[in-house]
């Protein structure tokens, strides 16, 4: 990998040129390890869930628009 990337490296010519398509490089390679860790699908925080907490986390999230809905209500009822 290493001589592929200098032999890239030494195809473009001028200091600035070099500068460009290696940061380019370095750009797709973090892209490349950031969407590799995104997109397994092996979620650790998830995958020891027991029923209970997963009951919690989704009663919690099904409420939380009704109770945001009903303090924007009295928020608004309060500031008239």
């Amino acid at each position: 990998m290493y001589n592929e990337l200098r032999d890239m490296l030494d195809e473009v010519e001028g200091q600035e040129q070099r500068k460009k398509r290696l940061n380019r490089m370095i750009k797709q390679l973090r892209n490349a390890r950031w969407r590799k860790k995104v997109l397994n699908m092996d979620n650790l925080p998830f995958s020891n869930l027991r029923p209970a907490q997963l009951g919690i986390m989704i009663t919690t999230g099904a409420l939380t628009p009704i109770v945001l809905f009903c303090i924007f209500i009295w928020v608004s009822l309060w500031v008239e």
